[in-house]
C-alpha cells in the first residue's frame, strides 16, 4: 500500500510539472553541426559534411588573420600579439617568421608572385615582403583632399592583378574599402555599402524640427569587415553588421553580384521602402535577437564554394557559386570539429578548410567527406552549364540519403535546366522547396498551354458561344437559385447554427487540403484539426459573447437569438468561396500570389461586412453607431482573449507551485 501511494504521488507530481511546463517554450539550444535550413526557415538533418583532421601551429598570441597559398601550399598567419607573420607548411612546420618593424599586424595576403602583403595596423601602413621575408616596401595613407580626417589603420588587405591595393581600414566614416596603387595614389573607395531607403526614417526627417534633426543619430553606411580575392578577380566581402547581403561578391566596379535572383523582395516597392530588399545569409538567433555576424569568408580556388565564418555561433555557413546554402557545420565547443573562438578561415585547393582559432591559439583543419565532395562537384558542374553531369551527381548524393533535401533541390535545378519540368517539380516537392516548385510549374504550365493551345482556344470559344446564346436563361436560373438560397437562409433557426458552423469549419479544412504545394505554409501532417477548427470557432464564439454584451450596453434591439443567427449567416462567404479560391492555387505560380491574396481579402471583407450589418439590421443603428459598436465589439474580443490568457497563465503557475510542493514533500518524506 505504501509503495502504491509513493508511485501514485510521484506520477501525480510529474503530471503537474509537465502540465505547468506546457506553457513555457525554451529558446535556442545547442546548435546541431549537421543540419540545413529549408527555404521556409526550418532546420532539417543533413549528412556530415566535414570531419576534423588535425590541429597545427602553436605559440600564437591573439592571431587575427589566415591565408593559404594554393599554389605553394604554404600557410600564413598574422600573429598580432607577437608582432609577426608566421609561414608554415601544411603539416604545421614553421618555415619562416617575419617580424621586422611589425606592430600588431592584422591582415596578410600573398600575391601570385609570392610577395607577402601585411596590414600593419599598429604602424598605420601596409608593408610588403618577398617570399623569403625580406622587406620590400611600405605604403601609408594616400595624400588626397578627400581623405582629410580619415583614419588609416589597415586591418585587412588584398592586391589585384593590376597592383591595386584594397585595404579595410578602421575609419568611422565607413566609406568602403580604400583603394590605392603602389605609388600611394588614391584610387577611390570600393564596395561602399549603400544605405537603404527606409520609410520610417524619411517620415521622421519630414516632420522633425531643425533642433530634433540635430539630435537624430546620423545614418552611416555599414562597414565591410573582411575581404577575399578569388581566382577570377572578384572580391568577396563580409559585413558583421548588415541585416541582409552580409556576404557580397563585388565585381570590378564594386557592384554586388552574389545571389542574383535570390534576393528577398527584389524589385518590390514595399521592400524598397522599408529597406528589406536583399539576400539574407546565415540564420536568425532568438537568443541574441540578431542574424549571423560574419567575420571572414573563404572561396575554394578550384570549385568556387564560399565558406563564411559566423562569430555569433562559431559555425561555418557554406554556399555555392550562386548563393544557395549547401552546408552548416562547426559550432562552439571543446570536442573535435568545434571551436573556442574562430577569427579567420581559408580554403585549400582540395576542399580542405583551415580555421584560425584565437581561443585555442592554433589552426583547426577540416576535410570534406565524400558526400560533401560530390555536393561541391555537382554545384560546380551546374554553375558551369553541365546540367546532365550535375543531375547524375545529385542522384548519387540522393542515393546516400533519400531524405537529404539539398540533393533533391539540386537535382530539381538540374532537371529544370534540361526542360524536364514534371520531374523537376517532383524533386522540388521532395526538397520542400516551394520557390523552385513554382518556377518549374511555371515552365510546365507554359509548355502545356503551348501544346494544348487548340483545345484551350476551342474551350474558350465554346464558353463564349454558350454565354451569348443562353446568357439570359442562365442569368434567370442563377438569380432564381440565389433568391431561393437567401430566402432559405433568412428562415433558418437556432438548430441550423451548428450546421453552418460545421460547414464553415469543413470548408476551411477542405480548402487547406486542396491548396497547391507551393502555396502551403505547413505540411499536411502538421495540420492540427483542433487548432484549425478553433481558428473559426473561437473568434466566432467570442464575437457573439462580446456583441451581446455591447448591444445590451447600447440598448440594441437585437435579441440573443438574432445575434447568434446573423453571426452564423455572416460566415457564408467563407463557406462558399474558401474551396474554389484554394483550388485556384493549382493553376497559379508564386509570382501570381497577389491575386490569391486579394481574393482572400475579398472573402474576409465580405465576412466583416456581414458582421457590420448586424448593427444596422438588428439594432436599427445608424452607420456611425454601427461602426462604433463593431469597434467596441472587437475591443471586447481582445479583452476576452486577454482574460483567457491571464487565467491560463495563473492556472499554470498554481499547478507548477502545487507540483513543486508535492515534489518537495515526496523527496523529504521518502
Amino acid at each position: 500500500m505504501k509503495r502504491h501511494f509513493r508511485s501514485t504521488l510521484f506520477l501525480l507530481t510529474i503530471a503537474l510539472i509537465l502540465i505547468s511546463a506546457a506553457s513555457v517554450r525554451a529558446d535556442g539550444g545547442s546548435a546541431d553541426s549537421s543540419y540545413l535550413i529549408t527555404p521556409d526557415g526550418r532546420r532539417v538533418p543533413a549528412p556530415l559534411g566535414y570531419v576534423f583532421s588535425k590541429r597545427i601551429g602553436s605559440g600564437f598570441s591573439d592571431p587575427q588573420d589566415l591565408f593559404v597559398d594554393s599554389s605553394s601550399g604554404k600557410i600564413y598567419v598574422a600573429d598580432s600579439g607577437n608582432n609577426r607573420i608566421v609561414v608554415m607548411n601544411r603539416s604545421g612546420g614553421v618555415l619562416l617568421e617575419i617580424s621586422e618593424g611589425l606592430n600588431s599586424p592584422e591582415g596578410v595576403f600573398v600575391d601570385p608572385a609570392g610577395d607577402i602583403w601585411v596590414a600593419d595596423a599598429g604602424n598605420q601602413r601596409i608593408a610588403t615582403f618577398s617570399s623569403d621575408g625580406i622587406f620590400k616596401a611600405e605604403y601609408h595613407k594616400p595624400q588626397s583632399d578627400l581623405l582629410e580626417g580619415y583614419e588609416f589603420s589597415p586591418h585587412k588587405v588584398v592586391v589585384d592583378r593590376r597592383g591595386f591595393i584594397f585595404a579595410v581600414t578602421g575609419s568611422d566614416q565607413n566609406l568602403g574599402v580604400l583603394v590605392m596603387d603602389t605609388t600611394e595614389r588614391f584610387r577611390g573607395f570600393f564596395g561602399r555599402v549603400r544605405t537603404p531607403f527606409k520609410l520610417t526614417r524619411f517620415l521622421a526627417n519630414l516632420f522633425a524640427t531643425d533642433a530634433q534633426k540635430l539630435r537624430m543619430e546620423k545614418v552611416k553606411p555599414s562597414p565591410l569587415g573582411n575581404i577575399h580575392l578569388d581566382a577570377s578577380g572578384f572580391i568577396y566581402a563580409v559585413s558583421p553588421v548588415l541585416d541582409v547581403d552580409q556576404i557580397q561578391r563585388l565585381n570590378a566596379v564594386g557592384q554586388n553580384v552574389y545571389g542574383e535572383g535570390l534576393h528577398t523582395g527584389a524589385g518590390r516597392f514595399w521592400e524598397k521602402l522599408t529597406g528589406g530588399e536583399g539576400q539574407f545569409f546565415g540564420e536568425f538567433s532568438q537568443s541574441t535577437n540578431s542574424g549571423s555576424q560574419f567575420v571572414d569568408v573563404a572561396v575554394d580556388a578550384k570549385l568556387g564554394v564560399v565558406s563564411a565564418l559566423d562569430l555569433n555561433t562559431y559555425q561555418i555557413y557554406q554556399y555555392d557559386q550562386t548563393g544557395n546554402l549547401i552546408a552548416i557545420f562547426g559550432g562552439r565547443g571543446q570536442r573535435a570539429g568545434m571551436f573556442a573562438k574562430p577569427i579567420s578561415i581559408a580554403a585549400g585547393d582540395d576542399g580542405t578548410l583551415y580555421i584560425l582559432d584565437t581561443g585555442r591559439s592554433d589552426i583547426e583543419v577540416l576535410t570534406p567527406t565524400d558526400t560533401m565532395r560530390l555536393i561541391h562537384q555537382a554545384s560546380f558542374e551546374y554553375f558551369n552549364g553541365n546540367y546532365q553531369g550535375a543531375a547524375d551527381l545529385w542522384k548519387q548524393v540522393a542515393s546516400y540519403d533519400t531524405n537529404f533535401t539539398l540533393a533533391h533541390s539540386g537535382l530539381g535545378k538540374a532537371l529544370l535546366r534540361q526542360n524536364r519540368y514534371a520531374e523537376a517539380m517532383e524533386q522540388y516537392r521532395l526538397a520542400e522547396d516551394r520557390g523552385g516548385y513554382s518556377a518549374a510549374f511555371n515552365e510546365y504550365r507554359y509548355a502545356w498551354l503551348r501544346s494544348h493551345f487548340g483545345v484551350a482556344g476551342l474551350s474558350v470559344a465554346g464558353f463564349m458561344l454558350i454565354t451569348a446564346l443562353w446568357g439570359k436563361a442562365i442569368g434567370r436560373v442563377t438569380r432564381r437559385a440565389r433568391d431561393k438560397f437567401w430566402g432559405t437562409m433568412n428562415r433558418i433557426d437556432l438548430r441550423s447554427v451548428p450546421v453552418l458552423l460545421a460547414l464553415a469549419i469543413a470548408s476551411w479544412m477542405v480548402s487547406l487540403s486542396v491548396l497547391s504545394f507551393h502555396f502551403r505554409t505547413q505540411r499536411p501532417e502538421e495540420t492540427r484539426l483542433i487548432i484549425e477548427g478553433g481558428k473559426i470557432l473561437v473568434p466566432w464564439l467570442t464575437w457573439c459573447i462580446s456583441a451581446i454584451g455591447i448591444s445590451e450596453i447600447f440598448f440594441g434591439r437585437g435579441t440573443f437569438r438574432q445575434i447568434i443567427l446573423s453571426s452564423a449567416r455572416a460566415l457564408m462567404p467563407l463557406i462558399l468561396f474558401a474551396i474554389p479560391i484554394n483550388l485556384l492555387t493549382n493553376v497559379l505560380t508564386l509570382n501570381e500570389a497577389s491575386l490569391y491574396q486579394w481574393l482572400w481579402y475579398g472573402v474576409w471583407a465580405l465576412v466583416a461586412w456581414n458582421f457590420f450589418k448586424q448593427g444596422e439590421d438588428l439594432h436599427n443603428f445608424g452607420t456611425g453607431e454601427s461602426i462604433l459598436t463593431m469597434a467596441l465589439t472587437l475591443f471586447g474580443i481582445v479583452i476576452l482573449w486577454a482574460l483567457a490568457g491571464l487565467i491560463y497563465a495563473l492556472t499554470s503557475e498554481i499547478l507548477r507551485f502545487i507540483g513543486q510542493i508535492i515534489l518537495e514533500i515526496y523527496v523529504r518524506r521518502f
